[in-house]
């Protein structure tokens, strides 16, 4: 598939990997579509399951959508997991994570350098501050440091104009419902759809519910999720 096109995918439409006992790895985006620079999967840890690896690339960016646990790190320590708990993993820093139930959203920066890291690897959703463009709101989770932008987004119900971005970025979509206009297609979305934006495309996230559309999104090089030019 052409790096030039852009990709919409299900959760229940990938077939998942069990690595080990109670780890489930499901490839959502990677260069089977198109995406070379971020790849983008979902990680399973089952109640007393246990996940151990090194980050892969120019670094991970994490973001835990379900459930509750522990991550140790070599740079960050231990960290308590919780929706809503975003980590920056090193490029080549080893980890061990241990759930009850969890669902991580894993982006891999395959592009670029990995920067220098930022000064805080563990975040927290709920102690960002709320920006916002338009009728839109985001907060930006991890950024600084760094040669990308990860960020929650929310999306109120309705379609804005039709625009796009200069930088690479793969999206999830965490809680709502809506319909993804690109590439001449209408598409519906709803938790557990990702989609891959390549730079310069033209798209439109309509959300076709009374509750905003939520997302996660992870974009390289980093930057503003405001900037954007109407197509």
């Amino acid at each position: 598939m052409s790096a030039d096109r852009p990709v919409v995918r299900r959760l229940n439409q990938v077939a998942g990997a069990e690595t080990s006992a109670g780890v489930t790895v499901r490839e959502m985006l990677n260069d089977d579509h198109g995406c070379r620079g971020l790849h983008q999967r979902r990680l399973g840890v089952a109640a007393g399951a246990r996940l151990a690896g090194t980050a892969g690339g120019q670094g991970e960016a994490w973001y835990v959508i379900t459930g509750t646990g522990s991550l140790g790190t070599e740079r960050a320590g231990s960290a308590a997991l919780a929706p809503g708990t975003a980590v920056w993993l090193e490029p080549g820093g080893g980890y061990a994570c241990a759930g009850d139930g969890l669902e991580i959203l894993a982006v891999t920066v395959r592009a670029g350098s990995p920067g220098t890291g930022p000064t805080h690897p563990v975040v927290r959703l709920e102690d960002r501050e709320p920006e916002r463009t338009g009728d839109r709101e985001f907060r930006v989770l991890l950024s600084e440091g760094l040669t990308i932008t990860q960020f929650a987004g929310l999306i109120p119900p309705g379609r804005a104009p039709a625009h796009h971005h200069t930088y690479d970025e793969v999206v999830h979509v965490l809680a709502g419902r809506g319909v993804v206009h690109l590439d001449g297609t209408d598409t519906p979305i709803g938790p557990g759809t990702s989609i891959y934006l390549p730079p310069l495309q033209p798209h439109c996230l309509e959300n076709t519910g009374a509750e905003p559309l939520q997302v996660l999104g992870v974009f390289h090089p980093a930057g503003s999720p405001a900037a954007k030019q109407v197509s």
